[in-house]
Formats: structure tokens, C-alpha cells, sequence
């Protein structure tokens, strides 16, 4: 196989890849659409009231599960009251003990402002009174030297008068100072009985004041600790409440899958059936696209994609060696210049290109001899065309079959023929298709990309043409077989016509 053909065919297969990445993340899309209207469904019809007794088993699942779902959601109401009201309590209590607390302080500043001014005024008291001990002290020697002047021979009659004068103010001072001290003492007493009284008050508000914090403390501490179980309770209420609603959904899902398949769709649920129904065209639809990449796949197509990789990453390894080489040749050199190693081929850097550039020639000759050249052809176009054709001719033919609604028991024996006639011809197109394989391996994965790109086309309008009838005998009739037999056996041809 040549390079071009390589990367040719490995370009497909890369293309494929692409889409079929792409049309598996629709398909995973459609499947959680599919199963969410399937809960919907279930979820109606029990919602509705529907019958299902004939589903015993998954009508107890259902009725424990909304007793349970129930008395969970009814525990989670009674949870979430008591924290309202402890939350209530805790802000009731707080303020309760606050505004407490606010007019002790209150109370025990007033004591402490009398106190203070009280002791001020005993404090001044006793410094007057301490001053005037100091001045009769100083009395008392003033008089002492007096008198021992006025017993000297030598004083004169003058000094005498004086002394007898100095001697008098003395007295009558020291007599109004002792009378001054006598009065504070007095005064002092009941002040001092004050002051011990609004010591004993403050400190028993100071007793009070902390006895109110340390009650704040408990009780905020023990309406805490009742509000942190309620917040667990309830968190665990709410962890039980989604594992039951997830059964439930399941449940749902499980009842929307057998009302699915159900004989007759009760009117309450018509519009959820509906939509069950679409979205499994839907995804059915994109399943075919699935099959159709499946096809494609070829082992010609993915080992040229292999080799394709090969050879891009051994190009982009190789131009980092040639860069790596190129600045190990530009860096000085004490022995030799970077042209004179070149051109010795010395150095490790100049023997490991040529290595690769040794190793990339010899993969390349490989893979230009593993393959062969081949030109692809429009033979499996033909094919798969005559294949389609067949299939919108059986599909016409069924829809005029159902076209005037006859009863089930007349039309599966008609759809029946129908398709085992055309399942003979797609048989005979099935193996043209299998002998081009043989022939042309080119032509053949040219005709698996021609169907993938065209089936879905085909497919949709098969969906259009024969829609009507399939509401018809689903939703009037409940006629599974009739649906399943005009929905889905009849996309089996195609399947049958390029199945290998």
C-alpha cells in the first residue's frame, strides 16, 4: 500500500471514528431522554391512579415506596418545625438574658459611680485630717520653744506680752483644728459604713452579672447542641429521602417500561406514551446510525490508520531530533567546529539523526510494500442502492396494507408474506454485496460509507409513511405485535441485505 492510499484509507478510518464518537454521545443522550420519559410514564399512570393490578409486585414496590417517600417528608416537616422552634427559643433566651445582663450592668455602674464619689469624698477627708495632725505637731513645738523663751531671765516685759500672745494663737488654733479633726472622724464614720454597703452591692451584681453570662453560655451551649441533632437528623432525612425518591424513579421507569409494551393506552397517559414512543424512534434511529459506523469498519481502513499515525509521529519525532541536533551543532565546541564535526560525522547527536532518518526510510518502504493500489468503484452503489429501493417498495407495500386499519389477526399474516418475500431479495442482494468484498475490497468499504450516509434517510421516511398505522394500533388497539412488526422487523431487511 502505497503512502497516498495510506493516508487515503487511514483518513476514513479517522473520519469514522470522529462520527462514531460523535453518534455514541447522541445515542448516550438519547437513552437518558428515553429513560426519563419512561419514569415520566410510570410516574402519570400512578399519579393517575391507573390500573396495575396486573403488575402485583411492582404495585407493592410503588405503594411502600410513597409510604415511605411519605413518612419521610412528613418526619422532615417535624424536623424542620423543631429547629424553627429551638432556633426561636435560642434567639428568645439570648435576648432574655442579654436585656438581664444589660440592667445589672446598668445597676452595678450607678453603685460604682456612688462608691467612687463616696470614697473620693472619705479619701479628702483624711488627707484635711492628716494635714491638720501634721500642723498640731508643729503647734506643739512652736508653743515648746515659746514657752522655753518666756522662762529665759533675760526676756523683757515686751517679749513676754509677745510670747503670751503667741502662746493664745496656738491654742486657738490648735483648739479649731482638733475640732475640725473631731467633726471629719464623726463625719467619716457613717461615710465609711456607705462605702462598705455599696462594696457588698457591687460585688454581689458583679456575682449576679457573671451568673447571667455563665446561663447564657449553658443555654446557648445546650440549644446548640439539641439544633446541631436536628441538623443531623434532618440531613440524614433528606440523604433517606433521595435514596427512596431514586427507587422510586426506578420503580417509575420499570411501570413506564411495561405500560410501553402494554395492550391499550388508557387517555391519561396518552400524551406521556407519546413521548415514549418519540424518543425511542429517536433513539432507534440513531442506534441504526451506530450499526451503520460498525459497518464501515474495515481492517484494511484501520491498519492504514495505524500505519498513518505511525508516520506522523515518527515525522514529528524526527523534526525534534533534527532540531535537537541542530542546536547541539551550534553550540561552541572546544575540540572542533560545528562544521568540521558535521562533516567528520562525529558526535552523538549527528549518528542519532542519522539513525532515525535510517529507521523512517525503512518503515516507509515497508508499509509501500504491505499494500496493493486499488481504484475504487461505483459497483457497491449499485448495490446498496438496488438494496434501498427494495426496502421503500416493502414499505410502500405495508403501508398499503395498513392503510384501511384491518384488524391485527388479518394484517400480521399479510405483513408476515410481505416481508418473507423481500427478505428473499435482500437475501440475493446480500450476497452480491459479500461477493464485492471478495472482488474489491475498495469498492466494498465505498459501499458500506454509501449506506451509513443514505439509511438514515430511508429509515426516517419509512417512519413518516408508516407513523400513522403505528399510533393507530398502539395507542387505539394495543396491538404490540402489529407495532413491533411495522416499527421495527421491517429496518431488519436492511440489516439482513449488508450483514457479513
Amino acid at each position: 500500500m502505497g503512502l497516498k492510499l495510506i493516508f487515503q484509507e487511514g483518513m476514513k478510518e479517522r473520519k469514522r471514528k470522529k462520527s462514531l464518537r460523535k453518534v455514541n454521545s447522541q445515542f448516550r443522550d438519547k437513552e437518558k431522554v428515553h429513560a426519563a420519559q419512561l419514569a415520566a410514564l410510570g410516574q402519570k399512570a400512578w399519579e393517575a391512579k391507573i390500573d396495575i393490578s396486573a403488575y402485583a409486585d411492582l404495585q407493592a414496590a410503588l405503594g411502600d415506596g410513597q409510604k415511605t417517600l411519605d413518612g419521610l417528608r412528613r418526619q422532615a416537616g417535624e424536623l424542620q418545625k423543631q429547629k424553627q422552634d429551638g432556633e426561636a427559643k435560642k434567639k428568645q433566651e439570648n435576648e432574655r438574658l442579654l436585656a438581664a445582663q444589660k440592667d445589672v450592668e446598668g445597676k452595678k455602674r450607678q453603685e460604682e459611680s456612688q462608691l467612687s464619689e463616696r470614697k473620693s469624698a472619705l479619701q479628702n477627708g483624711m488627707k484635711e485630717t492628716q494635714r491638720a495632725i501634721s500642723r498640731l505637731a508643729a503647734i506643739a513645738r512652736e508653743r515648746s520653744q515659746l514657752q522655753n523663751k518666756g522662762a529665759s531671765p533675760t526676756v523683757t516685759d515686751t517679749e513676754k506680752t509677745e510670747i503670751a500672745n503667741g502662746l493664745d494663737l496656738l491654742a486657738r488654733e490648735e483648739g479649731e483644728l482638733q475640732a475640725a479633726n473631731q467633726g471629719r472622724e464623726a463625719a467619716g464614720k457613717p461615710l465609711a459604713a456607705v462605702i462598705a454597703a455599696l462594696q457588698e452591692e457591687a460585688a454581689r451584681l458583679q456575682v449576679l452579672l457573671d451568673g447571667l453570662r455563665q446561663e447564657q453560655k449553658k443555654v446557648s451551649a445546650e440549644l446548640d447542641k439539641q439544633l446541631a441533632a436536628l441538623g443531623n437528623e434532618l440531613s440524614g432525612n433528606a440523604e433517606k429521602t433521595r435514596e427512596a425518591e431514586n427507587r422510586q424513579q426506578l420503580n417509575f421507569k420499570e411501570l413506564g417500561e411495561k405500560l410501553a409494551t402494554a395492550q391499550g393506552v388508557p387517555g391519561d397517559i396518552a400524551r406521556e406514551m407519546a413521548a415514549v414512543l418519540n424518543a425511542r424512534t429517536e433513539m432507534e434511529g440513531v442506534q441504526s446510525l451506530l450499526g451503520g459506523l460498525e459497518r464501515q469498519k474495515d481492517e484494511g481502513q484501520v491498519s492504514a490508520y495505524k500505519k498513518m499515525m505511525t508516520i506522523l509521529i515518527g515525522g514529528a519525532l524526527l523534526a525534534a531530533a533534527i532540531i535537537v541536533v541542530l542546536i547541539l551543532l551550534l553550540s561552541p565546541k572546544k575540540k572542533a567546529t560545528p562544521f568540521e564535526a558535521l562533516l567528520e560525522g562525529k558526535g552523538e547527536a549527528v549518528q542519532a539523526i542519522g539513525q532515525i532518518a535510517s529507521q523512517m526510510q525503512k518503515n516507509f518502504a515497508e508499509q509501500a510494500g504491505q499494500g496493493k493500489a486499488a481504484i475504487a468503484s461505483a459497483a457497491g452503489r449499485v448495490i446498496v442502492d438496488e438494496i434501498l429501493a427494495a426496502f421503500d417498495q416493502c414499505v410502500a407495500k405495508a403501508a398499503a396494507l395498513a392503510k384501511d386499519k384491518p384488524e391485527a389477526a388479518v394484517l400480521l399474516p399479510q405483513l408476515e408474506t410481505l416481508y418473507a418475500d423481500y427478505g428473499k431479495k435482500m437475501a440475493v442482494l446480500n450476497a452480491r454485496f459479500l461477493a464485492l468484498r471478495d472482488q474489491d475490497i475498495v469498492a466494498f468499504r465505498q459501499a458500506n460509507g454509501y449506506m451509513s450516509d443514505n439509511r438514515p434517510q430511508h429509515v426516517s421516511a419509512k417512519d413518516n409513511a408508516l407513523g400513522p398505522a403505528v399510533a393507530y394500533y398502539n395507542f387505539e388497539k394495543g396491538e404490540q405485535a402489529v407495532v413491533d412488526t411495522l416499527a421495527n422487523k421491517i429496518v431488519r431487511l436492511l440489516d439482513d441485505a449488508v450483514k457479513q
